[in-house]
């Protein structure tokens, strides 16, 4: 009860009950929202002026969620909601964290599920299983702390690990310890443009590599609900291998999906374009 009475204090006030002005997007608990200026705030209703339907009344008891929508996101007159997926491009991750009770579940091929969830604004974790070993009773499964922290409003850098095993391994007692990879990344950019740099370390057998995979991945919004997004590895061999990946984000508000060409110097000989075997499913809540 405690808690429920400081969370409704803490509403009546409203993040914008004092800046008069501003433009917000209301969600109701009904499934529907509106948008428009926000005029004044009490303690039991909102007022809020819409081009369509003048000035509407709003009970806080039907608010869902009160949403301050920035000039930025007003383009040729159509409000583009917040890219909900600006902390990972196709597997790669960008320096961003997802923020403290965000998360999402990732579907890749069908086969393999993920999920990650922020514990505090600069500390999130993941985890997930492939889904045929797991059908066939020996998972694979994955876990993937990330640290993430906003050194300026455009730049942000993290670091993480990516781990995998599979059950079945572990249960045969033959001192296999998985594989992995530590990592760190650094952003520049926006939600809706943005760019990273990362260096990965393998590891195998307790031992990580001596030279670092290298990556470069950039996102770019082109309009309301389309992305274009460009995911690059470095491989330390001899001599370096590179993998490319080049393709677009359908984004919603709640949601995208990914589909994207993979390609190599070995995928090129046969398929000058890269093979389209990437694709991915994104639920944030």
């Amino acid at each position: 009860m405690l808690i429920l009475l400081v969370g409704s204090l803490a509403f009546s006030q409203g993040v914008v009950s004092d800046q008069p002005g501003k433009m917000v997007e209301i969600k109701l608990h009904d499934g529907s929202s509106v948008m428009g200026e926000l005029i004044s705030e009490t303690a039991e209703n909102i007022i809020i002026r819409t081009t369509t339907f003048g000035n509407l009344t709003i009970n806080k008891a039907d608010i869902k969620e009160l949403i301050e929508i920035k000039p930025a996101q007003i383009k040729d007159g159509k409000y583009w909601f917040k890219n909900p997926n600006s902390t990972r491009y196709l597997f790669g991750p960008t320096g961003r964290n997802l923020k403290k009770g965000e998360g999402y579940y990732q579907n890749v091929l069908i086969t393999t599920n993920l999920a990650h969830y922020g514990i505090t604004n600069w500390f999130s974790i993941g985890g997930g299983f492939e889904g045929i070993s797991t059908f066939a009773g020996e998972p694979i499964f994955f876990i993937m702390p990330k640290f993430g922290f906003e050194i300026t409003e455009k730049f942000s850098v993290g670091a993480g690990y990516m781990y995998a095993n599979a059950a079945a391994v572990i249960e045969d007692g033959d001192g296999f310890e998985g594989i992995g990879l530590a990592y760190g990344s650094l952003t520049y950019g926006t939600d809706d443009y943005h760019g990273t740099f990362g260096l990965g370390w393998g590891q195998a057998g307790g031992e990580l590599t001596d030279s670092p995979i290298i990556t470069f991945s950039g996102f770019a919004r082109v309009g309301r609900r389309i992305g274009l997004v460009t995911e690059n590895w470095i491989i330390p061999t001899d001599p370096y291998y590179w993998v490319f990946s080049y393709g677009i984000k359908i984004i919603g508000e709640r949601s995208s999906f990914d589909i994207a060409l993979i390609n190599s110097r070995d995928i090129a000989t046969v398929f000058p374009i890269g093979l389209p075997i990437w694709f991915s499913y994104n639920f944030y809540f």
